[in-house]
Formats: structure tokens, sequence, C-alpha cells
């Protein structure tokens, strides 16, 4: 294994960071993931016991690893994580590490963020647009760019963020929309989407993997949005999966008063242009391999 690979992923675990492990070995890396959790079955990962909150664990992980790259993907993302005091401990823990990464010898790290750091508008989201982030999340999230982006330039660290969009996948927490839908309607369950005319740019988790580990191994810096560029509607995307179990008669849209924008898309030409990232999933493949892999 080429040791100027070698590589610390956080949040390998998530929704979207287990799927990083085989694009990540793929591409050649050589994987420490930092878990709390037990077992880890994952073959070719160099998993270690590390609570990222904990910062002489993580200093004594870094001292012994020494990575050249990171991919910081930890954070909360379930329940109230919108508020969660959480946020400010997930904004510490991603400086502490960075100044651990860059003690011994790091040289490109990307961090994930949330398009929720926007000014929502009518159109396609841009890296250059302007941003106001509305909750504790999003504003933590920001800070952190902000903050990791300045220690970067000032320390010769190559810094990339990749701003996520909508994420879909499966084995979602159950509270989650997607959850909702297939295990209601698997179930025989009436699914209720209270804002069906709303737009929202969905992406699979394993095109958000796979864009992550090409942005860590180019050398493109800076935000990149991690989106498909194009939008569906809440009832559009609920009516995949209805359609697909032939449930349609347990689907209910409605069109009931919202804050929330009309439409959520991102630009993703860094990604595919810059980056060279394709995406290889439809929403409607995606949606299949979604209903064969749930486990609900």
């Amino acid at each position: 294994m080429n040791c100027s690979k070698k590589m610390i992923i956080t949040g390998a675990n998530g929704l979207i960071g287990r799927q990083t492990i085989e694009p990540l070995k793929a591409a050649g890396f050589d994987v420490y993931a930092l878990t709390i959790d037990e077992y880890n079955p994952d073959v070719g990962v160099n998993w270690i016991r590390c609570n990222i909150f904990d910062e002489t664990a993580v200093q004594s992980v870094f001292e012994s690893v020494k990575p050249q790259y990171l991919l910081n993907l930890a954070w909360c993302t379930t329940n109230d994580y919108l508020t969660s005091n959480l946020n400010f401990d997930f904004l510490t823990s991603g400086m502490k590490m960075l100044k651990y990464f860059q003690e011994n010898g790091g040289k490109r790290v990307v961090f994930a963020g949330t398009c929720f750091e926007y000014e929502f508008k009518d159109e396609p989201l841009k890296e250059y647009d302007a941003i106001n982030p509305q909750t504790v999340y999003a504003k933590c999230k920001n800070y952190l760019r902000e903050l990791a982006q300045l220690f970067c330039e000032q320390n010769g660290i190559e810094f990339a963020y990749g701003r996520i969009f909508y994420v879909f996948g499966a084995n979602e927490h159950p509270k989650r929309l997607t959850a909702v839908i297939v295990n209601n309607l698997k179930n025989d369950i009436e699914v209720v989407i209270n804002n069906g005319d709303l737009i929202k740019d969905y992406m699979y988790t394993k095109d958000i993997a796979g864009g992550f580990v090409k942005l860590l191994d180019s050398q493109v810096c800076g935000i990149v949005n991690i989106c498909t560029g194009k939008g569906i509607t809440l009832r559009e995307y609920a009516n995949l999966y209805a359609q697909k179990l032939g449930k349609e008669k347990y689907l209910k849209i409605k069109k009931e008063d919202t804050n929330q924008p009309p439409i959520i898309v991102g630009d993703n030409h860094r990604l595919t242009n810059e980056v060279g990232y394709k995406i290889k999933y439809s929403t409607q493949d995606a949606v299949s391999e979604i209903l064969k892999l749930s486990s609900y």
C-alpha cells in the first residue's frame, strides 16, 4: 500500500460514511476509521476505537497513524440535531483533529457541510452564492468551515469542503422521510406528504460517498456542492416508492402552507467538471436498490 495515501475517516459507520469504505479502498487509500462501535466487519479497514470528543485519545491516534489525508464526516443528524448542543462539540472536535493532523504531517483534508448554510433562492445554488445559516446545526457547520479553512491556509494544508444537499439511502434512521415512506408502504400504512410540491435535490448515499472520495483524491480546494443538480418534488419522490411497491393507495399528498423554501437545488458543475465525479445512480435505480436492501 502506498503510505502517501494513509488516511483517517470519521463517521465511517454513518449513513454516508459506510458507503465510502469500498471506494476509498478502490482508490488506494490505507483507511483508518475512528469509531465508538465494538464490532466493525469491513475487511481491509483499520478500525480504531476512539471517541472524537476525547481530545487525548484523538491526539494519540493522530500521533500513531500520521495520516496524510483526513475525511471528516462525523456529525449529529438525527432527533433534535438542528438545535442540539452537540453541534458545538462537533465544531470543537473538528478543529482539534485539524491541530493534530497538522502536527503529524497532514497534507489534505475534506470536511462535510450542508446546503442549509446557503441563502436559498429559486434557482440552483452555486458555491460562491450568499450564505445565511439559520439553525445551530448550519451555523456550527459554517463556523467550522471558516475556521478550518483559515487554519489550513495558515499551515499549508489543502482544504476542501463538500456541501451536502438532500440525502437518501437504505436503512436510514426510522424517523427520516425515506425510512417512513418505505416502512409504512411495506406495512400497508398510510404515508402523508404534507408539502408535495416542494422541490429538493436528492442524492443517493452511494453517490454522495463516491463524490467525497473523488474530492479527497483530487487537488480541488474550497467549497464543492455534493448534489445532483436536479430537483424532484416530494410528490414525485414518494410516488417512486409507491409505484414500485404497487402501494399508491396508501400515499396521501397534501399542499399545506409552509415556511420552507419552494426549491432547494444545487449546481454541481464543480463536482462533475473539476473534481471529475460522474453520478452513477439515477433516482429510479437508487430507489429500486433501497427497496431491496431495506430491512424494515
